[in-house]
């Protein structure tokens, strides 16, 4: 079982083995067929995971930006990391360089709370040396060793068998269909107090599938708690069973569990395949998970601003159709952020692109469409207000590390372009070195 580490926008190339190639990811004819499968099972987030084509008449897929871990049904691990670093190739050379990608995408996605975990400490992070299935899985272990110190949860369940003993209350009928001749013996119904339960079942079932995917020592940690529900079977309908999961008082320590349960088996994971256990995927948005992240943490950065997500208050046209007779509001504006303070609106947007600060002449690298999106900004959320600014965050890399000069629209209204490094979790806000002189942009 091999973990096969490549970044976001990566290309995967079918081949006859596995193995990288000057730098690229050549997949064996198989593997390259299931991912290719993923692609094209129908599920709409699939068809977003990876671009098809061909190239040199070899055929490629292109990651896009999703990241996260794909189990392949011989058990290797496709692991998709952020592109936070240019690091392409996957030799020994470059493990700490992944270690530390790993370990800034564990702290966004438990921040954001798109990993249900409820036990996210520093010490964790130190999994990070470990595949993303392997971190992923400890995590859910973590929540296992909690439940099992709280306790099992058990309850009555009626149940019929033909005893040695008296127990619980005889049924005649079938005590005479079974026992007419072995009189030792009595049908009996009786209530049982077992562990024997949904909950317990599916914890059981995703403990065993976790057993055969990740490394020893996670392995060892599976084996452990799989002894403590050595009397509970696996689950024999994982759909029905989830649907039999109980809440209440009684079961609320199985609470923090049941995301990641769920996840596993493909009911609330981010994406996957329906029923096929062999291809689970746990992959997640990347820009969605940045856009949540600096959110989050440009509240704690700037605690006298009032600090909004996905503000959609705001529409770009009225438009009154033929056969209606009111005007109504159409192409509706959602910035990521709507940034209050001192009675002075500030629209932010974050971008999950990489920009390169010595590159002026190329225009940094930023997208001549996200300063059109900027613009519509300010002439809706920001038309009657004097002194407006806009800022655009990208993630800070090796390329961008300072805050660009600022740009202007010609009414004034300043775009403030900033780095956001992720390992910190904190806007950079220092004046550039370069010329502090604005770059006008009509508008």
């Amino acid at each position: 079982m091999a973990t096969w580490s490549v970044y976001e926008y990566a290309r995967l190339y079918r081949d006859q083995t596995t193995v990288f190639k000057d730098g690229q990811l050549h997949f064996s004819a198989t593997q390259f067929d299931a991912l290719k499968q993923l692609m094209l099972c129908g599920d709409a987030d699939h068809k977003q995971l990876f671009r098809y084509g061909y190239e040199n008449r070899q055929e490629v897929l292109v990651c896009q930006n999703y990241v996260g871990v794909i189990c392949l049904p011989d058990g290797d691990q496709l692991e998709i990391l952020p592109k936070i670093s240019k690091v392409i190739t996957s030799g020994d050379d470059n493990d700490s360089e992944f270690d530390k990608v790993r370990t800034s995408l564990i702290s966004m996605l438990k921040v954001t709370r798109h990993l249900p975990s409820k036990s996210a400490n520093n010490a964790s992070l130190a999994l990070t040396s470990m595949p993303l299935l392997d971190v992923f899985i400890q995590l859910f272990l973590d929540e296992v060793g909690h439940l099992l110190k709280r306790g099992v949860a058990r309850r009555y369940q009626n149940q019929e068998d033909n005893l040695a003993f008296l127990k619980g209350k005889l049924i005649v009928s079938q005590q005479i269909k079974h026992n007419l001749v072995f009189k030792h013996r009595h049908y009996l119904a009786f209530d049982e107090y077992s562990a024997d339960r949904a909950e317990n079942r599916l914890i059981r079932s995703a403990l065993l599938w976790a057993l055969k995917r990740v490394s020893d020592n996670t392995k060892a940690l599976c084996q452990e708690y799989l002894f403590h529900l050595t009397d509970i079977p696996a689950s024999r309908n994982i759909r029905q069973d989830l649907k039999s999961w109980q809440r209440g008082r009684h079961v609320r320590h199985y609470e923090a569990i049941r995301p990641w349960v769920e996840m596993i088996f493909n009911e609330n994971s981010p994406t996957s395949i329906a029923g096929n256990s062999n291809m689970l995927s746990m992959l997640f948005p990347m820009e969605r998970v940045f856009e949540d992240y600096v959110a989050l943490k440009l509240k704690q950065q700037f605690p006298e601003h009032q600090i909004k997500a996905q503000v959609n208050q705001k529409y770009l046209l009225t438009h009154q159709a033929r056969s209606k007779s009111e005007e109504s509001n159409i192409f509706q504006l959602k910035p990521d952020l709507h940034i209050t303070h001192q009675d002075k609106v500030i629209i932010g947007d974050t971008k999950w692109k990489l920009l390169n600060e010595n590159l002026p002449n190329e225009k940094y690298k930023i997208k001549e469409s996200d300063i059109y999106q900027m613009l519509a900004y300010d002439q809706t959320y920001q038309k009657d207000q004097g002194d407006s600014e806009i800022w655009l965050i990208y993630p800070m890399c090796e390329t961008f590390t300072q805050p660009l000069p600022h740009f202007k629209f010609d009414n004034g209204t300043l775009i403030k372009v900033f780095p956001f490094d992720i390992e910190a979790g904190k806007l950079i806000e220092q004046t550039s070195k370069v010329s502090a002189e604005c770059c006008y942009v009509n508008g």
